[in-house]
């Protein structure tokens, strides 16, 4: 027969567990004691990366569909690589310059909604090089 002392120190520490996780202080607990969490992607994060990556995926089109826009075909493909999509082979229309500069500023605010260090950084870097990539002449009027 369980004791109430067993029974209240077992609730006890399930709540303490509980109030851990809920803190995000139990990786912290964890780590002390010598385990490497996994960390679990936060589902906002996991909606903002898909977000971006239809957004990349659509300017990667456009990039396409631009005569000369080869340096961002490139930039653009590795960058839905990396989000872990498969880049787009359909050329769409568009004014490549302009939406290279939005996309640039979206990313940049992107980041700064993100939760996770890793993925801010991520976006961050993308809006750098999306940014770049915009001040650079293009062909086909863009």
């Amino acid at each position: 027969m369980t004791s109430r002392r067993a029974l209240l120190a077992g609730a006890v520490a399930v709540g303490g567990i509980v109030a851990l996780g809920a803190t995000d202080a139990l990786d912290d607990v964890v780590r002390a004691v010598g385990v490497k969490p996994r960390p679990r992607p936060r589902a906002s994060d996991v909606s903002l990366v898909k977000a971006v990556l239809e957004d990349q995926q659509r300017l990667l089109g456009i990039a396409l569909g631009t005569d000369g826009a080869d340096d961002a075909v490139a930039l653009l493909s590795d960058q839905v690589a990396q989000l872990g999509g498969t880049p787009t082979t359909e050329p769409a229309r568009g004014d490549l310059r302009a939406e290279l500069r939005a996309a640039a500023a979206h990313r940049a605010a992107d980041a700064s909604g993100a939760v996770a260090p890793d993925v801010a950084m991520t976006l961050a870097s993308m809006s750098a090089g999306l940014t770049q990539l915009a001040a650079r002449p293009v062909g086909g009027g863009a």
